[in-house]
């Protein structure tokens, strides 16, 4: 979304065309290739000046949506920062402390229900990142509320896991180390966009992209044989998300530990999106500067080609070629008319 101008409409241009043998008509073909080849140059150029105009008119416009978007999450986060130190304040009653926590999980709601799009398409991710093509949006995170598939059992057992109209298939072997279990499910998984660790307390979390999370977050249908899951007819798991810091979802403030932990995720979070909103004056003045450049070489090409136009006016008043090319076109050129021309 924040590159420079760089992708150019594609336009080929192609070698003119050998004229057909006398009497041989043409097909439909050539005759797309010869109005092809007949295209003026200056129009091809015109083309693709449009499109850098027109992308980078586009990269601007969602630049300064990310840019509102972002600013209104800014005032959300100083907002709760504001509530928080409140609520952390040592006079603070019970009654007036159930009040604050009240606010800050609605603006929490505010955060989190914030949707920043331009053309359908997602600007910032729930992790409140800014994204582009070298920042795609963050993983979702999920555990399996029932099943553990790194568990040790005593009989091989094939899985199949099936997600919308995707699926997979797997076999988690007898007596295997919990590691080698999760090497097998990551390679059967990766068609999916799926991947899978253990956490530091060992328990096994699943991570997929914003598209597969939509289908995953209602449950996965699952088939065992009996080990980890009863055999018979596919199954709903339930999952649990995941949430990461960033999430604005994970912050909480019911009690003084979890009010100095949210403070310091807020100010992170706060620095994160001040970042970013320095990045997008960057490329918004950056994305500026190559649409002056390609206006300038636009407007002195024109200027050039009147000049030119002028002068030919100018020095060739009549011009003998011109007049014979008319007369060709009217297919009753005599001699007496090139005469004419000539004297």
């Amino acid at each position: 979304m924040l590159n420079g101008i760089s992708d150019t409409l594609n336009v080929q241009q192609r070698s003119p065309t050998v004229a057909p043998a006398v009497g041989i008509p043409k097909t439909a073909s050539e005759h797309t290739q010869t109005k092809l080849a007949a295209a003026p140059t200056h129009r091809l150029e015109s083309y693709s000046k449009w499109a850098k105009v027109t992308q980078g008119q586009h990269r601007i416009s969602a630049a300064q949506v990310a840019e509102q978007g972002l600013l209104q999450v800014q005032q959300l986060l100083k907002q709760l920062q504001s509530q928080v130190k409140q609520s952390l304040s040592a006079n603070v009653s019970e009654q007036s402390l159930l009040e604050q926590t009240s606010r800050s999980k609605q603006i929490q709601d505010k955060l989190s229900q914030l949707a920043i799009n331009y053309d359908n398409k997602p600007l910032v991710d729930h992790q409140l990142n800014l994204l582009s093509p070298k920042r795609p949006a963050a993983k979702h995170h999920f555990s399996l509320k029932s099943v553990d598939l790194t568990a040790q059992k005593q009989r091989d057992e094939r899985l199949t896991l099936q997600i919308g109209a995707q699926s997979a298939s797997f076999i988690l072997a007898a007596n295997r180390q919990p590691q080698q279990l999760l090497k097998n499910i990551n390679h059967s998984l990766k068609p999916l966009d799926i991947h899978a660790i253990h956490s530091n307390e060992g328990k096994l979390i699943f991570n997929s992209s914003n598209s597969q999370w939509q289908q995953i977050q209602t449950g996965i249908l699952m088939t065992g044989q009996g080990q980890r899951l009863p055999a018979g007819e596919p199954r709903t798991i339930k999952v649990n998300e995941e949430l990461n810091w960033q999430d604005p979802r994970e912050w909480r403030f019911g009690s003084n530990s979890e009010l100095k932990q949210a403070m310091a995720k807020i100010a992170k979070s706060l620095h994160k999106v001040e970042l970013q909103l320095q990045e997008l004056a960057d490329s918004k003045q950056k994305i500026q500067q190559q649409l002056q450049q390609v206006n300038l070489k636009k407007n002195s090409q024109l200027e050039l080609a009147s000049t030119m136009s002028q002068l030919t006016n100018l020095m060739q008043p009549t011009p003998f070629s011109l007049q014979i090319t008319s007369l060709m076109a009217q297919a009753n050129m005599t001699r007496s008319q090139v005469s004419s021309l000539l004297a």
